[in-house]
């Protein structure tokens, strides 16, 4: 890559605090072409250190053996003093110039530069594993829900890192290593908290802390997580999720997202859940729900609001919008989706197997649910 090994510990030490290429480049005083190199070879994942295999020949053994050629010593005599097998004396030896040219330091060097060899992956040397988890990747799944997935429906233990690291070091057999990840990243990114932003005041609100204990404890299935997904300036759609069985439901905001078309966009998409699952609202405190109380009059769901600077007490919500960007991107002006175009995105997300829920999708759950009310009414 060009680097210094202390420069490519100062890259990786840089890049786990998530500062980007151009100031890492800046800090470590070269241009940027270099670290970007040093970072796409390993996929963003800094590679673990390479060690001695305590089973191999030290370099102090060598010299020993170089010692014991000096001296006249046959390979056996050699190989008791020093506790080995005398054929691991005489490969060593006849790997490395035979007993007039042997060498202890530059043996040593040659074998520890020979040991360094490429180790492919198992999506590397199986073509048709490859393939099958490509595919996955293009219907949406990650890569942890295709690791259970092949863990449960063919018995194999590949791992989501092995996954993973294949996409980053584009070892897996797709168009475009980045382009199969719902992030869209063809690098690993450190996780960094971003700037917290200062949210109006509303009236009349509902603490989070209020909220009955059934919300909590998520046995209760009607009670939803609702936010905003920001798309380029003035677009914006609703996201709603279901504590209980994750089933996302993605609202169009055609008219903008003032308190007035969200209240509207709200009330309209959820009329379309049946009464009994429509039991409560967590929202936070931003004033496009200035009419939250226009919302609980039509619906017959209290809204209840978080904590300020608090995203966490969503945190359903929190990571449904986060799978929801690989679809709805922030450059994207978002008054483009129609209704029934977001209806199949949430669709997608929605007949994902999910290990929250023991590896069946949030459409089941969901339904499973629907199907248990209507018996208990109808029966």
């Amino acid at each position: 890559a060009g680097l210094s090994n202390e420069q490519q510990e100062n890259v990786w030490a840089l890049w786990a605090k998530g500062e980007s290429i151009r100031l890492i480049a800046r800090t470590i005083g070269v241009s940027q072409t270099p670290v970007r190199t040093l970072l796409r070879r390993h996929g963003g994942v800094k590679p673990p250190p390479r060690a001695r295999n305590r089973r191999h020949l030290s370099l102090s053994e060598r010299e020993e053996i170089s010692r014991g050629l000096a001296a006249g010593l046959s390979c056996r005599v050699i190989a008791a003093r020093l506790g080995r097998h005398h054929t691991s004396i005489s490969r060593e030896v006849a790997r490395h110039g035979g007993p007039g040219t042997y060498r202890a330091a530059s043996a040593d060097a040659g074998a520890w530069r020979n040991a360094r060899r490429p180790k492919p992956s198992r999506l590397h040397r199986d073509p048709a594993l490859s393939s099958l988890v490509a595919a996955k990747l293009e219907r949406g799944w990650s890569p942890t829900q295709i690791a259970h997935w092949l863990r449960r429906e063919q018995q194999d233990s590949l791992s989501h890192e092995s996954i993973y690291h294949a996409l980053y070091t584009g070892q897996i057999r797709a168009p475009r290593q980045g382009s199969l990840l719902r992030s869209g990243r063809s690098l690993r990114h450190a996780r960094v908290a971003k700037p917290r932003q200062r949210r109006g005041v509303l009236r009349n609100m509902a603490s989070i802390h209020d909220r009955p204990a059934s919300v909590e404890d998520r046995a209760e299935v009607g009670h939803w997580e609702g936010d905003l997904i920001m798309g380029r300036r003035p677009s914006a759609v609703a996201t709603l999720v279901e504590r209980s069985t994750r089933l996302v439901r993605v609202v169009a905001l055609p008219d903008g997202y003032k308190a007035d078309a969200v209240r509207d966009a709200l009330i309209e998409n959820l009329a379309d859940v049946p009464p009994q699952f429509r039991r409560s609202l967590t929202w936070d405190r931003g004033r496009e729900m200035a009419f939250h109380d226009q919302v609980t009059h039509a619906l017959g769901m209290q809204v209840f609001f978080c904590d300020a600077r608090s995203p966490w007490q969503r945190g359903t919500n929190e990571n449904t919008n986060r799978l929801l960007r690989q679809y709805l991107a922030k450059n994207a002006d978002l008054r483009s989706f129609t209704q029934t175009d977001l209806d199949t995105i949430a669709t997608r997300i929605n007949e994902r197997p999910r290990k929250v829920l023991g590896w069946a999708s949030s459409h089941d759950a969901f339904t499973d649910s629907l199907n248990t009310i209507n018996g208990a009414l109808t029966g």
